[in-house]
This record gives structure tokens, sequence and C-alpha cells, in this order.
């Protein structure tokens, strides 16, 4: 039996300026925390292999001292004996900074579909992937799997890493359900020879099945990047692995609670709107993330985002937003 740890969409550098031009607390602590808390938790319990199933980056040009704050962690988990697989996600551009990492013997990246066959601890395992397909993925999906190589007669394991949209998957508050698409991979693409695919680009942990009953697994995203996941759990999985069994265990992270509130339609006096925004950040915990949603546009001339900083804990991130039928021109980092 081998254990893997597997965890996805870390969107390092959001909310994470360089050189802030507003001193106020960021959100970009609270991803590199969580991050750094995954490594050692790899390190700790002797995992034998770490999966980054995509967007290890919030976007595709990304500062250099955001790069080296991303990888210089990862040195201790490979010179610990772990191997790392790494799957470039669409928040990259299917295409991963490089680094003179990548040349370690430890280190695995699918930056092009290919293979890396190993054994661990005296089990064959076949690790396959490729990077985002960033268009007509359903289509492309089946070539893919192809160029990998993998072994379709085998007595040990065949892996599959991804980052893709899956049939069935579900998102946001609403529990949005993809469905197939030119941009969903299906659920009868997967083929009966894998028996285990790690998905990241969904940031709800969950767990479907290809239509051959193989387990393909979101760990989801290590922290809440919109107010569409605000009721969800982050976190990552640890999974323990044989030929015939697989178990995984889902491993809760810190995340900050996000609150949503919107004001009265009757307040149009200053102090009155920002007298009822203290009373409701009063019953909330200080590390909060809180929007305000204006009912009204008048609303929105008396307030300020400034005004509001100051008003509030240091420790709590606001976030004022337009009545929901106003079209924003502007967006916040914490916007849908």
């Amino acid at each position: 039996m081998f254990k893997i740890l597997f965890f996805a969409d870390s969107h390092l550098g959001f909310d994470f300026p360089i050189r802030p031009r507003v001193n106020r607390r960021r959100r970009g602590w609270d991803f590199f925390s969580n991050y750094e808390l995954i490594l050692d938790t790899a390190i700790e319990e002797g995992v034998d292999a770490l999966v980054h199933g995509g967007d290890v980056f919030f976007r595709s040009k990304i500062p250099l001292a955001i790069i080296q704050k991303a990888y210089e962690p990862l040195l201790p988990v490979l010179e610990s004996g772990i191997h790392l697989f790494f799957v470039p996600g669409n928040h990259e551009r299917s295409r991963l900074p490089p680094s003179p990492l990548f040349h370690h013997k430890n280190f695995h990246l699918f930056d092009r579909p290919r293979c890396y066959t190993m054994e661990m601890e005296g089990i064959r395992v076949n690790w396959g992937g490729f990077p985002n397909i960033r268009h007509q993925a359903q289509k492309d999906f089946p070539g893919y799997l192809e160029q990998i190589g993998f072994p379709q007669q085998s007595d040990g394991l065949n892996i599959l890493c991804v980052h893709q949209a899956i049939e069935d998957a579900v998102v946001g508050v609403q529990n949005y359900t993809f469905r197939k698409g030119s941009e969903v991979v299906s659920r009868d693409q997967f083929p009966a020879y894998l028996d285990l695919v790690l998905c990241g680009h969904i940031h709800r942990q969950q767990v479907l099945r290809s239509i051959h009953d193989t387990p393909l697994i979101y760990a989801g995203a290590i922290e809440r990047t919109s107010f569409a996941e605000r009721l969800e759990t982050k976190g990552f999985y640890i999974l323990e692995c044989s030929p015939g069994k697989i178990d995984w265990e889902f491993r809760p992270l810190p995340a900050r609670p996000m609150h949503l509130w919107t004001l009265p339609p009757n307040l149009l006096d200053k102090m009155k709107l920002v007298h009822a925004i203290q009373d409701q950040a009063a019953c909330l915990p200080e590390d909060a993330i809180f929007r305000v949603r204006c009912s009204l546009e008048k609303q929105l001339e008396h307030l300020k985002i400034s005004d509001l900083r100051n008003e509030l804990p240091e420790s709590m991130n606001i976030d004022l937003v337009p009545p929901s039928n106003h079209i924003r021109t502007s967006w916040s980092a914490y916007s849908n």
C-alpha cells in the first residue's frame, strides 16, 4: 500500500500585491498558509506522492517574488523522498513558470501528455496526465489519453491526473451541475483501465464515478476564492492505494468565514448606513470576509470603502457592491 496527498487550485498570488497601494488585510496570506500546511502534512505523514491538480497560481503572469514563494517550500518535500506530480491548469494557461526544481529526480511535470512509471511500496504505478485542455476538451480528451500510453493490461495501478470540468460535477451555492458539452469531459470518456482519476479545476471537493465505477476525485480549492464558495469546506485528500483497493479521507483546512448582507432599502443617511454595517459586522467573527450589497444606487453615493475599512476591525475584509441589478464596470478581488 502506498499513500498519496492530493490537493489542487491553490491560486497562489490571489490578493497578494507586491507593492500594495492600500494598507489593509490581504487574503493572499491565507492561501500561502494553507499551501504550506499541506506541504508540511505531506512530510509529517510520510506520503509517497504529492499531487497538485492544477491552478498553482491565480493567473498566468506572476511576479517573480510569488513564483519563488510558491516553489521554495517544495524543495524540502522533494528532498524527503516524496514524488511530486504537478498538472498545469487553466489559470497558468496550461504552462507553469519554469524552475530548476523541475529537474529534480522526484519532480514530475505533466507539461504534455506523458506517463511516469515507478514502483511505490512494491506496487507498479503508472502516473499519467496532461495540462489543462483549454478548448474543445470533450473532443480532444481521448487523443490526449492515447498519447499518454497507459498500459491497458497491468498488474499495477493506472492513475490519471487532469485539470478539467467533468460531467455531473457540482459547484456554487445554487449547486450548478455540469452537463455534457464541448468543454466538459463526459464520465463515459474514462476508460476501464484507469484505477483512479485525480482532478483539479472544480473548487468544491467531491467524488464522482466513471461509468466503469472509477473514482473521479476533486480535492477542491484550498481556500474560498469567491462568494459562490462561501458554504464550502476547503481541504485536501489523503489516499491509501493498493491493487484492488483505494481508500480516501478528506482533510479540512482553515478557511475564513464569508458573510453576504444586503443593506435595508429604507436607509439613505450616511451615518445610519455606517452604523447598520457596524452593527452587522459586530455579529461576525473578527476575521470574516464581509460583503455588503447596496439595495439602491443612492446608497453607493453615501458610502466609501475606505471609510468602512476605518470603522471595522483591521482583521476583517470588507467589500462594497452595487445592487444585484446593476452592471458593474469594475470588480473587486472578491467579486463572483
